[in-house]
């Protein structure tokens, strides 16, 4: 029984850090583990917890596209792009760094790639802290339905 707990355990604290991911859906993740552990015990759970779980997952996974959506509707640079620039310019000034030097790296990378994000740099701010917002509704959802199926289902 202790296994089966901390199985579940594991299932849901991997499903909350899929929830970070725009499309990874870990409110669903987070689901199947309260399912699993219903299933395998054969444990009462109310009615309202159940309702309770399917209307977070909904909101996660459905609201949070739609909410990602709205929020990025006005921006001309796709959410891809924001990230991967993000993602790959400081990925280019690590590089850089261990090339050139702390200093020489950096002052090279910011002259011939910084100059090309620079102008968009405001966007794609705008467009990282939209999505990031996303995500942490999408975290919060899932976090309350963790508490939700350790106090009412497994306690």
């Amino acid at each position: 029984m202790l296994l089966l707990k901390v199985t579940v355990i594991l299932i849901m604290l991997a499903g909350l850090t899929l929830t970070l991911l725009p499309r990874m859906p870990g409110t669903l993740v987070i689901m199947g583990a309260a399912v699993l552990y219903l299933g395998a015990t054969g444990a009462p759970a109310p009615p309202w917890v159940i309702a309770a779980l399917v209307v977070l997952a909904f909101a996660a996974e459905v609201g949070g596209r739609m909410l990602r959506l709205y929020l990025t509707r006005r921006y001309s640079l796709s959410r891809v792009f924001c990230v991967n620039s993000s993602v790959g310019n400081i990925g280019g000034i690590l590089a850089a760094d261990a090339l050139l030097g702390p200093v020489f790296g950096l002052v090279a990378w910011e002259f011939f790639a910084g100059k090309t994000l620079a102008p968009r740099w405001d966007t794609i701010a705008r467009v990282l802290l939209r999505l990031a917002a996303v995500a942490v509704v999408r975290f919060a959802c899932g976090l309350l339905m963790i508490v939700l199926v350790l106090v009412y289902i497994m306690g």
